[in-house]
């Protein structure tokens, strides 16, 4: 797949957002499922002025799919806050296109960061696809890391159920599944400490699975690592047959 635009592409974009009172918690901060969307967004901004967003990718059969993404917080806005969050991809990792992403405040302090792992897939079949594309300007910043992490997979040693969850019409997205917001704030949603005003998540990362459609039922389990100081989840569907999603996720003060 050839890209025709002559345009010059930046290889670095940054883009801002308005915390707003549905973005916040009772403690007045960003919720996690909220900052992975403004992470998403910037990176379909920076796909878009690429000329690889989704109306491309549509035209041409292919879908982005988020994969995995590990976000890494020192300190979260608030409300009336404004951010930015600075993107670029930074080639790849076998059929995944790595992306990361720096968040600062109005002040230029860095507040987190985070790297997300994508996917193209064919949209009738849902199976990997690796076209051509313009890839000098995905590789330009492959050495230009906000976190040095590499996203590997995640296994939960044992397990206990906590929840279950069937998605309704509010859950599906353009890509007529879940949203993959909606599976953080499914996660965050089962750690009750998160109320408390000392309590926030700290590191997060959530590989995605399998999609989820309209009206599935999905098992949550967990496990609490000791070792990590990491709690562990996982959703299952398909009567508890196939994984849909696993996160792993540390709480500090």
């Amino acid at each position: 797949m050839n890209n025709l635009s002559n345009k010059e592409y930046l290889p670095v974009i940054t883009v801002n957002f308005k915390v707003n009172t549905y973005h916040v918690d009772n403690n007045t901060r960003l919720k996690p499922n909220y900052l992975t969307a403004f992470l998403q967004e910037a990176a379909w901004e920076h796909a878009s002025h690429l000329d690889l967003g989704y109306e491309f990718m549509h035209q041409n059969g292919l879908a982005w799919m988020l994969m995995r993404i590990y976000c890494e917080m020192e300190e979260y806005p608030v409300w009336r806050d404004e951010i930015t969050i600075e993107t670029w991809p930074k080639g790849t990792e076998g059929l995944f296109f790595v992306r990361d992403m720096i968040i600062y405040n109005v002040a230029s302090k860095r507040l987190g960061a985070a790297t997300t792992y994508w996917m193209l897939v064919d949209i009738k079949n849902k199976r990997p696809r690796a076209p051509e594309l313009h890839t000098k300007i995905l590789i330009k910043n492959k050495d230009k890391h906000a976190i040095q992490t590499k996203l590997n997979k995640l296994k939960l040693p044992s397990k206990t159920e906590i929840g279950r969850i069937i998605p309704g019409i509010s859950d599906i997205d353009i890509n007529n599944h879940v949203n993959s917001n909606r599976y953080v704030e499914w996660v965050v949603n089962q750690i009750p400490e998160l109320i408390q005003k000392d309590k926030v998540i700290r590191t997060f990362q959530m590989n995605y699975l399998n999609e989820v459609k309209l009206d599935e039922e999905i098992v949550i389990n967990s496990f609490v690592d000791i070792q990590t100081n990491q709690i562990l989840f996982e959703g299952l569907k398909d009567k508890e047959t196939k994984t849909c999603f696993q996160a792993a996720v540390k709480i500090g003060s």
